[in-house]
């Protein structure tokens, strides 16, 4: 598990939200490194909570965990075991908690959001309290959507509010979608096996991965594997996890983290192999990509 950025951000409402059908009320993501405290500081005081007391709040919250594992604790569900590849829905009014195990710690990913559309799709979706707790595995267009609601309330254009709100009714449809083909029948074992693999590189994104070893985790021989995993996604494993790689170096760029932090935390060997790889991969250097003010080493 490498360390993700933190980055949160609670916003002012905004009268005219109402008129979409959904509000964003607050997003973020980052790491929780092993042994912290839990939640981290800096939340309000009416987001903050303590094991000992837990909270209620009275909006939805969506919460995807790509790395670490913990537990989700609610009135109606008691101590619910969260592995990574887990998303959890914190439902308006309903007492819970919820923390990292402190000695892998998560990383962790979340909105809150409220409004008559998105009760209405997190109804039709079938979603109960009494079972918060899903097993979405890793996939890239959901991580994407929790990624781009930050990076959207980051930029602050004006306008803003109503795409961060669609995003949050895109995260549930997402969960929906991602539930149904898990389930589906069809829905072969090879194809859970790859999206399996595709978690286990996600959270080895700062190490050499053994792909043979891999394979022989998830119970597949290398051959075999080599070859569902391409038709599966249209890469080799290799292939895959370099653009994994890339497409988290975009994310770390944009952060306070240099050049050299970023490539270091990627596994990579040097500074100038990761930046050549990553000018060859998006055409453009990680001197140029990142936001003037940052272009530092």
């Amino acid at each position: 598990m490498i360390s993700s950025p933190r980055f949160f951000r609670y916003l002012p409402r905004n009268p005219n939200s109402d008129d979409w059908g959904a509000t964003a009320l607050d997003a973020g993501h980052g790491t929780v490194p092993p042994g912290s405290d839990y939640p981290l500081p800096g939340h309000p005081e009416d987001h903050s909570f303590t094991w000992e007391k837990g909270r209620c709040l009275n909006a939805y919250t969506v919460v995807y965990i790509t790395a670490g594992r913990g537990i989700f604790d609610s009135k109606l569900t008691g101590e619910v075991a969260v592995e990574a590849g887990s998303v959890f829905l914190v439902f308006p009014h309903v007492w819970h908690r919820y923390r990292p195990a402190r000695e892998t710690g998560w990383d962790e990913y979340w909105v809150e959001a409220e409004g008559g559309l998105l009760e209405a799709a997190v109804r039709r979706s079938g979603f109960q309290p009494a079972s918060p707790v899903m097993r979405v595995g890793h996939d890239d267009g959901l991580l994407r959507c929790f990624l781009d609601i930050a990076d959207t309330i980051k930029q602050e254009n004006p306008g803003f509010e109503p795409i961060i709100a669609m995003r949050s009714l895109e995260i549930v449809a997402r969960i929906r979608s991602l539930l149904e083909i898990s389930s589906a029948v069809g829905v072969t074992t090879s194809e859970k096996l790859v999206r399996q693999a595709q978690l286990k590189m996600l959270e080895a994104m700062g190490e050499t991965v053994d792909f043979q070893l891999l394979a022989k985790q998830i119970g597949m021989s290398y051959s075999n594997f080599r070859r569902v995993f391409k038709k599966e996604t249209g890469h080799a494993p290799g292939e895959y996890f370099i653009e994994m790689k890339i497409n988290r170096a975009k994310q770390l760029l944009l952060s306070d983290k240099s050049i050299q932090e970023v490539a270091d935390l990627l596994g990579f060997d040097s500074t100038y192999y990761f930046s050549r790889l990553f000018k060859s991969r998006t055409g453009s250097s990680p001197s140029t990509f990142r936001p003037d003010g940052k272009r530092g080493t």
